[in-house]
């Protein structure tokens, strides 16, 4: 539901943008005091304060991204097992994620660059004249199911390019800098065209190195407002992104309206254009610039925070874990058996297991999926035992995570088959499945 608008007049009084029956503030009449907020951010607090609560959804904590790291925000809501939604509205669009007991279940953006269709061509595995025809025939929300139909795309790998889409949103938000946030109670029930799950401890320490990064590239490019200007022409020898942002630089386009036009995020345009500035073939400027303008660069060092998430060793034996991920393999495979599609669905999870399209883990090489939909114990213990050396230092954490990416793709093709509520049941009945495997 679109929430009610209101407009600050020139003479900075606060009128609603359309009139509503019940009025927008009905029930709110009082006194109120103004408190210090960012400029994307009006905050009212009752003075004295009345207490009571209203029905969700509701925004129960909201912010300045500028003054608070998203990153140590999810990070607590992750431990904490919320659910609800995280939306974030920068000058780069708005996106938000979705939280199930504190797991990424889903994401949304209105930015062009983090739609499915542009995700998959970026990564090369559907091209654009594919997309606008199964766009023509269907709806956006249903434009990876239907390139799989259509046998443009396999199963594993519209699953791959789903887990991008949403692994890039989330990184958007938690590099977010500027904006505000908002942290909205509602139930998580609404299945969506796409059910991911995915670990938000894992997706936090993959954001850390983009954090790193993009900290080097504020150096240079403090904010994604800046105009970007052609300094001189390519000389033959950069990326391909590279010379597709050079030849699109008049000088009349901010960073951030660039990526949109280049169809590329905020963190990929920004890497970029520093790229484009470190060889001398563009410039900045607070303002727009002529095609002969070259003024020199403006250039603040801001330090964004950096978000820790610790791993805790496991306790856990890895015959336990073997055990428990193919109770959880079966109870998958048993539900999508009830819609009869049971051969199917371990054909495609057995082709993509095949492929390395799911983990790239020894311990699963050469392994399949059997028809009640396990895995074969004494070969997974075998494989374990034989590369425990080669899983880093923490070996049942890595296999832990291998299984779970098998899993994350036997849910996913599930809850393309299953409907509502017995997609919501299985993920919870999995979910009490993995709380044995937890480290005390």
């Amino acid at each position: 539901m679109t929430p009610p608008r209101f407009r600050i007049d020139g003479s900075s009084q606060l009128v609603p943008e359309e009139r509503t029956n019940p009025p927008a503030l009905a029930g709110r009449s009082g006194s109120y005091a103004l408190m210090p907020t960012g400029p994307d951010l009006l905050v009212f607090s009752r003075v004295p304060a009345e207490g009571r609560s209203i029905p969700a959804p509701r925004v129960v904590l909201a912010g300045d991204a500028a003054g608070f790291a998203l990153s140590d925000l999810i990070a607590f809501l992750s431990q904490s097992r919320w659910s609800g939604l995280i939306r974030v509205r920068t000058p780069g669009g708005e996106r938000s994620i979705t939280l199930r007991e504190g797991e990424v279940r889903g994401a949304s953006s209105d930015d062009p660059a983090d739609r499915l269709g542009e995700v998959l061509i970026r990564l090369g595995y559907v091209d654009r004249p594919k997309i606008e025809e199964v766009l023509r025939e269907q709806s956006p929300s249903k434009v990876g199911r239907s390139l799989v139909e259509k046998g443009y795309l396999q199963a594993h790998d519209l699953f791959k390019c789903v887990t991008h889409q949403v692994s890039e949103i989330f990184h958007a938000i938690v590099l977010c800098r500027e904006g505000s946030f908002f942290l909205i109670d509602q139930p998580v029930e609404d299945k969506s065209s796409h059910t991911i799950q995915l670990t938000t401890q894992s997706l936090l320490m993959d954001s850390i190195r983009k954090i790193d990064e993009m900290a080097h590239f504020r150096k240079r490019i403090p904010h994604g407002r800046l105009y970007v200007g052609k300094k001189r022409a390519s000389d033959g020898k950069l990326e391909a992104d590279e010379d597709r942002v050079l030849a699109m630089l008049d000088g009349r386009r901010t960073l951030l309206e660039l990526g949109h036009a280049a169809k590329l995020s905020e963190f990929d345009i920004t890497k970029v254009v520093f790229r484009l500035l470190e060889g001398g073939f563009a410039v900045l400027s607070e303002t727009p610039l002529s095609p002969v303008a070259a003024p020199s660069e403006k250039v603040s060092t801001p330090v964004p925070s950096r978000v820790a998430a610790a791993a805790r060793p496991s306790r856990v034996d890895h015959r336990e874990v073997t055990r428990v991920f193919n109770l959880i393999f079966r109870e998958i495979r048993n539900e999508v058996a009830k819609q009869g599609m049971d051969t199917e669905f371990i054909a495609a999870a057995n082709a993509a297991l095949s492929g390395q399209a799911l983990t790239s883990s020894p311990v699963l090489e050469g392994l399949t999926i059997a028809a009640d939909g396990t895995l074969s114990e004494q070969q997974l213990v075998e494989a374990f035992e034989r590369h425990r050396t080669h899983l880093g230092s923490e070996p049942i954490a890595s296999f832990k995570q291998a299984l779970s990416d098998v899993m994350f793709f036997l849910l996913f093709q599930a809850g393309e088959l299953l409907e509502s509520r017995a997609d919501e049941d299985l993920a919870r009945r999995v979910k009490l499945l993995l709380s044995t495997l937890e480290t005390p």
